[in-house]
């Protein structure tokens, strides 16, 4: 048999439901495709009845599948599928997506008539499958860009102009064998795979999207997207792949250099915004919130920041004076000390990690051991040198509000 034009490659671990939903999708979005195809799953052990879902689609779709003995890990397995496919050009696809049968058949055409063309991206879809509603794509581009091989920094110069993301991918599979792209730790693996894919042949940026990312797949069921849970902490690794691509340019002047170092921190910054619009949302741990807005406005952008500083502030001030696992070790309790009513008394027994006694006056502590003492008045700690010699006796360990405010001040 001979190889077939397209390798959809799908690595997969334990989203049975998920992957016969996409693989539904493929038969009704590839049923006139005009190009050979295979669908290589590359299941990583998994511990549902993905085997199963597969099995229902062998006689439908071109399906070649392997399972791993143990779980190799997302990246591995990613790599794994990609790089034992048989089709001329390969093509990525989670488990959790889909795609659109008619542009992708347009694409390939395109990289059929142009032989030197190593790479084709593409903005991606978002769609809201539960309520059946496009979302827009991920990022836009003005018109086709064409990049003959070697022209770095011509392609990063869009790539930061347009906030491109090259993920989505039709890669020549003799170019990927060749340049055997890895995904690594401190630079994020699309800007650093495009950087290589340029040395090796021209690299196309269409505007019409092939691939469609569902944001809500069933009603009744949420997941964890991983691009949504990778942007709240990659984007030193954003940097770091797009200084990547940088150093391959030549010929680029010290004064250029220091405009497109300040450009990228530009890029990074919006998404340094948009982490912080997520953490928040999702009420992350507000420490780490309140850290990345601090650089945020140590980096020149704090008019991005998408919730106001004091907000932040307050947030971070609470987690930490409730969960820091410093302030709390070898505590059994918290007391605080002074006037706490209302809202802030309601969310300190809310959400405190220890159990909390509210007491008016610090001397109301002196049975209390093993205990984290808030202390809204400090009055008359200072004069009382006794007294705190006893607390620390007792292990009572005080900080005073005005001290955490002050830690987080915005």
């Amino acid at each position: 048999m001979s190889a077939p034009t397209l390798s959809l490659c799908i690595p997969t671990f334990s989203r049975a439901r998920y992957l016969a939903s996409l693989l539904d999708s493929l038969c009704n979005e590839l049923a006139d495709f005009p190009y050979t195809f295979e669908v290589f799953i590359s299941d990583n052990a998994s511990t549902d009845d993905t085997e199963a879902v597969v099995a229902r689609y062998t006689d439908r779709l071109p399906i070649r599948y392997h399972r791993h003995e143990k779980n190799a890990g997302a990246f591995a397995n990613r790599q794994f599928a990609m790089s034992n496919c048989l089709g001329r050009y390969v093509l990525y696809i989670a488990d959790d997506d889909a795609l659109l049968g008619r542009q992708l058949a347009d694409t390939i055409a395109r990289m059929e008539a142009d032989p030197e063309i190593a790479v084709v991206y593409a903005p991606w879809m978002l769609y809201d499958l539960v309520d059946e509603q496009s979302l827009g794509t991920f990022y836009t581009v003005p018109r086709d860009l064409l990049f003959e091989r070697g022209q770095h920094l011509e392609m990063l110069d869009q790539l930061l102009r347009h906030r491109v993301f090259p993920e989505v991918q039709i890669v020549r599979r003799d170019v990927f064998e060749r340049t055997m792209p890895r995904i690594y730790n401190h630079a994020f693996f699309a800007f650093v795979h495009a950087a290589e894919f340029l040395s090796a042949g021209r690299v196309l940026i269409q505007q019409e999207p092939f691939y469609v990312a569902i944001t809500r797949y069933f009603a009744d069921e949420v997941r964890t997207q991983a691009g949504t849970e990778e942007v709240e902490y990659a984007w030193d690794r954003y940097r770091g792949g797009l200084e990547y691509l940088l150093a391959r340019t030549e010929g680029v002047k010290q004064d250029e250099m220091v405009g497109l170092h300040a450009r990228i921190n530009a890029m990074i910054a919006d998404r340094m915004a948009v982490a912080i619009r997520i953490r928040h949302a999702y009420g992350r741990n507000p420490v780490d919130t309140w850290t990345i807005a601090m650089r945020l406005r140590g980096m020149g952008y704090a008019h991005l920041c998408p919730v106001p500083f004091e907000t932040l502030s307050a947030a971070a001030s609470m987690h930490f004076l409730l969960h820091d696992e410093e302030l709390h070790l070898g505590l059994a309790r918290m007391a605080a000390v002074g006037e706490f009513v209302g809202p802030v008394r309601d969310y300190i027994e809310t959400h405190a990690s220890r159990p909390v006694t509210f007491v008016d006056a610090l001397a109301d502590t002196d049975t209390l051991s093993n205990t984290l003492v808030l202390l809204r008045d400090e009055s008359g700690l200072d004069e009382d040198p006794v007294l705190e010699q006893s607390m620390r006796g007792r292990n009572v360990r005080i900080v005073r509000e005005r001290d955490v405010l002050e830690r987080f001040r915005p």
